[in-house]
Formats: structure tokens, C-alpha cells, sequence
């Protein structure tokens, strides 16, 4: 089975949905960040200059960036290292100080296995949360690799002094080593989480494509009639007007028949960006069939819909669709109180032959009824 392709359009939309989401999770991830340095800080050891200093100086950067994280006006990529560029200098510093200035060393070990070594492995764990799985990668080996080198000259220098222990290298060894796995096994998970994100996007893909006409980029025939329906149901419910227009190229049987189905596929694609740029937000536009454009107008009644339907017609016209001198007639009716979706179609079908009937070209209305819901 060929998997779908995306296009342009529809992989913008999955990256900013992506992108929005992953600007949420870094503020709240800030924000937890900054409440356990605030509790550190107001629990911490007299004499630590790392708790003192290091870490609210860390937190105050952070603070700082949450404001940037709004909006698009900073760009992720630069967010995302900025927030790294943080937390490594703080951890960097915060290891600095444990195995090169803290005394005594072997006491200060087990403050490795604590608040450092958990956040070298939470460094690493961001670096694949923020960038995709081979920079994550690269990024967690010089994490390990930076840790692996300062425990080493540490080491060094405690052989120099004679002080050297076994369970000073143990401590170290066994830190490094869970490093390691970790490493491995966060860099599998995230093979995984891009495997999953892989079928999501092609499940969103499908879906689209399952509702949209392929030409146009309309809704195509299926979604117009759910649409539809829930419209109704909602119209219906808080008594509120519902309207649709129906739009057919006038004479475009010639133009397949004389300059070919390729200027006609030109001609319904061009019409459908026309009919997209005279229509309010919450209008849905489609493609009904062959020629045909239907229109869906939420909380609209037979007049409004009738000036609606009369500045789409005039801005096809003005448009010349693959710069053809076309135009539509349009049928246009309103939702009756006791009416199907399908009656309603009908209705502004029956309004759409009366236009073509005579002379093409207009906007005409279905005659509006006594049990038409109100305007």
C-alpha cells in the first residue's frame, strides 16, 4: 500500500499544531523547574554557593524566557537551545563544584547520586524531548561525555593527593554506567515516539484527504452532508436561521469540450479559491459535484444569504477563472422548521434551474416559507 503523501499545506498545519503544543510544554516545564529551585533554595545548606547563587540566577533566566514563549514573535529553535544553554551551564557549574571545590570528596559522592546526577540525566532526557532523535542523541553523548571527563581529572587529582578510594571510583562507574543505559534507552524510546508520530500524521493525512475534494481543496460531498446535518440539528435547537447556496458554472460544458478537461480543472480550481475569498469565517464551502459549489451558511437568512450568494457571483466574474470570462448562477434557501437537510438542498436546486432557466448569470431565491426559522 503507498502511503499518503502531505502537502505543504497540510504539513504546515501538523507543524503548528506541533509547535504550539511543544511552547505550552516548555512553559509549564519552566515553571515546575522554577518551583523546585525555589524550594532547594529556601532549604538549602548554609555554605552552598551553587543552591545560593547558581541555581536562582538558572531560575531567573527562565522566568525571563516564559514571556517569549508566547506568540511565534522568538522562534522555537532558538527557545529550545537557549532553555539547554541554561540548564547546562547551571548543571555544568553545579558538577564543577561538587567534584572540584566541594569537601570533603568523598562525601560530596553522594550528593552525585542525588540532586547532580539526576539532573545530568534530566539534561539529556530534555535534549530528546526538544530536537529529534539523532541531534537528541549527539547531544546526550556530550552530556555523557562532558560528566565522563570531569569525573576522570576528579579522580586524577584525588590519586595525586593520595585520597583516592574504591568507592569514590564505584560511585562514579555506576553513575556513569546508568548514564549510559538511559542514554539507550531513551534514544530507543524515541525511535518509538517517532514511529507513532509518523502514523498519527498519516492518520490525520487520511482523514483530511477523506473529507476534502482532491482539485479544490474543498470539503468534498461526505463532509458537506455531516456538516450539514449538524448545522441543522444546531438551527433547529436555538431556533436560529440556517441558509445554503448552490453554485454552478455557467456553460462549462464547452469549455471541457473545447479546450479540454485540463483548462476545466484550471477553471473549478480557480473558482474555488474565488468562492473561498467572499465567504465569512465560519462558512463552509464544497464541492458538490462536477461543476457545482455548495455553500453552508450558519445563522444566515434567505436575504443575507442572497447578498452573500450576489457577491460570489460578482466575484467570479471579476476574477475570470483561468482567465475565462465565466459565471455562475446561484440557487439560494433557507432551512424550514420541519425540513430535512436533503429538502433543503433540493429546494436550492430547484431555485439554481429556475436561475438557468432564465438567463443564467443571477443569484435566485427559493420562495421563503411560513415555517422558515427566524432571521
Amino acid at each position: 500500500m503507498t502511503e499518503p503523501v502531505a502537502q505543504p499545506d497540510e504539513l504546515a498545519r501538523i507543524a503548528d499544531a506541533l509547535e504550539v503544543t511543544k511552547r505550552r510544554a516548555y512553559q509549564l516545564a519552566v515553571a515546575l523547574i522554577v518551583l523546585v529551585v525555589g524550594f532547594n533554595f529556601a532549604t538549602r545548606e548554609s555554605g552552598d554557593v551553587v543552591l545560593t547563587y547558581v541555581y536562582p540566577v538558572g531560575a531567573a533566566l527562565l522566568l525571563a524566557a516564559l514571556p517569549l514563549m508566547r506568540g511565534r514573535r522568538v522562534p522555537l529553535r532558538v527557545i529550545e537551545w537557549g532553555l539547554l544553554g541554561v540548564g547546562a551551564s547551571v548543571v555544568l557549574v553545579g558538577l564543577v563544584d561538587l567534584l572540584f571545590v566541594a569537601e570533603p570528596f568523598a562525601e560530596q559522592l553522594l550528593g552525585l547520586t542525588g540532586a547532580q546526577y539526576w539532573a545530568m540525566n534530566l539534561l539529556m532526557l530534555f535534549g530528546f524531548v526538544m530536537f529529534d532523535r539523532q541531534p537528541g542523541l549527539r547531544f546526550g553523548v556530550a552530556v555523557l561525555g562532558v560528566s565522563l571527563l570531569l569525573a576522570v581529572v576528579a579522580l586524577g587529582l584525588q590519586r595525586t593527593a593520595g585520597t583516592l578510594t574504591t568507592q569514590m571510583v564505584v560511585y562514579l562507574v555506576r553513575v556513569h554506567v546508568f548514564m549510559a543505559m538511559l542514554l539507550v534507552v531513551v534514544y530507543l524510546v524515541a525511535g518509538l515516539r517517532e514511529q507513532l508520530h509518523r502514523a498519527i500524521e498519516r492518520v490525520e493525512l487520511l482523514r483530511t484527504r477523506a473529507l476534502t475534494d482532491p482539485l479544490t481543496g474543498l470539503a468534498n460531498r461526505y463532509a458537506t452532508e455531516e456538516r450539514l446535518q449538524a448545522e441543522a440539528r444546531e438551527a433547529l435547537r436555538r431556533a436560529r436561521p440556517l441558509a445554503v447556496a448552490l453554485l454552478d458554472i455557467d456553460h462549462f460544458k464547452q469549455v471541457n469540450d473545447e479546450l479540454g478537461h485540463d483548462v476545466g480543472d484550471q477553471v473549478l480550481s480557480a473558482t474555488a479559491r474565488l468562492l473561498r475569498t467572499c465567504l465569512r469565517g465560519r462558512d463552509l464551502a464544497a464541492r458538490w459535484g462536477g461543476e457545482e459549489f455548495l455553500v453552508v451558511l450558519p445563522e444566515t437568512s434567505l436575504e443575507q444569504a442572497r447578498v452573500i450568494a450576489e457577491r460570489c457571483r460578482r466575484t467570479i466574474a471579476a476574477g475570470r477563472p483561468g482567465n475565462r470570462s465565466l459565471t455562475v448562477t446561484v440557487g439560494v434557501a433557507q432551512l424550514q422548521l420541519d425540513e430535512e437537510p436533503g429538502s433543503l438542498i433540493r429546494r436550492a436546486d430547484m431555485a439554481l434551474y429556475e436561475g438557468k432557466r432564465t438567463g443564467r448569470d443571477r443569484v435566485v431565491a427559493a420562495p421563503p416559507s411560513v415555517s422558515a426559522l427566524p432571521a
